[in-house]
């Protein structure tokens, strides 16, 4: 019969201390996510604006201010993908520092938009 293995009590302590930090990140990660609007429910041919500040990543709302209200609109539904081009070229000709991504109906990257491929668009 085998002898139980002992493991070092500073082990198991830093071990604890190890798990607690992962369940506490996750923890921030799903309120940092769920504090947001969620991806709309969208046609065939539809695309989902949202729009960004370049320089901290942080989403915007349609007025363009940072989003940290759950009541806040943050993405913009249009009815094709030329109208939801145009209008994002429209809003970084106004503000240069904001960047603008179109999402299908399946949630993926149609489409981004920001001040160095403005004119390819």
């Amino acid at each position: 019969m085998k002898k139980p293995v002992r493991y070092r009590s500073s082990l198991l302590v830093r071990f604890k201390k190890w798990l607690r930090s992962i369940v506490l990140r996750w923890k921030k990660r799903e309120d940092a996510s769920g504090n947001l609007e969620n991806f709309p429910i969208m046609n065939v041919k539809e695309v989902a604006l949202v729009r960004a500040e370049i320089a901290t990543g942080i989403l915007l709302d349609e007025a363009c201010n940072y989003a940290v209200y759950p009541h806040q609109k943050v993405y913009t539904v249009f009815e094709n993908i030329d109208k939801g081009l145009k209008y994002a070229r429209q809003i970084i000709e106004e503000k240069r520092n904001i960047e603008c991504v179109l999402y299908g109906i399946d949630q993926r990257v149609l489409h981004c938009v920001n001040c160095d491929n403005f004119e390819s668009y």
